[in-house]
């Protein structure tokens, strides 16, 4: 776990470790050189990751619309921890999990077994679900390896993998739609 903390990236963040912390931005900013915007408290990056470019509300946090053009010094294991959960809630921990082989997750059959009469009557007409649904819409706004679908994470060692590990209301309502 501890090569995750040296340099690495997250989906849309990227960061590096230097003799102060760890330097957070997005991606795209990698390379920018006292370019960026300063964000100096949680509540200040909570404030940024909400918000996309155009200004609208992001409420999937895992979709690849993070703004850029910010940077965050994290000072401590700690800090640096929260800001990751800041950014993206509860992937850091999943990601550690699954290096160590205790990450857990329901299959689709598993999840499906738990729906109404209704649900599994829907997912049975239609053949390709959930595949179709994670194709035409997870994977196009989302991050995350579906694992309850059969994906896996590249095997990267500086990618810290986003990992879905269920069904979320998203692909619900996709289902619905």
């Amino acid at each position: 776990m501890e090569t995750m903390y040296k340099a690495g990236e997250m989906g849309q963040v990227c960061w590096i470790k230097n003799e102060k912390g760890w330097v957070v931005r997005h991606i795209q900013d990698r390379d920018a050189v006292g370019e960026l915007r300063s964000v100096a408290t949680l509540d200040e990056l909570e404030e940024v990751v909400r918000w996309d470019e155009r200004g609208k509300y992001r409420p999937l946090r895992s979709e690849g619309n993070l703004v850029s053009g910010w940077q965050y010094d994290a000072n401590s294991v700690t800090e640096f921890r929260e800001v990751m959960e800041v950014i993206y809630p509860g992937m850091w921990g999943n990601a550690e999990a699954w290096k160590n082989g205790k990450l857990k997750f329901q299959t689709w059959e598993e999840v499906l077994a738990k729906q109404t009469e209704r649900i599994r009557k829907k997912a049975a007409q239609a053949a390709d679900l959930p595949r179709r649904v994670i194709e035409e819409n997870c994977k196009r706004r989302c991050l995350k390896a579906v694992l309850w679908a059969g994906d896996r994470p590249m095997d990267n060692a500086k990618v810290v993998p986003m990992l879905c590990t269920g069904t979320c209301g998203m692909f619900w309502s996709c289902l619905e739609g």
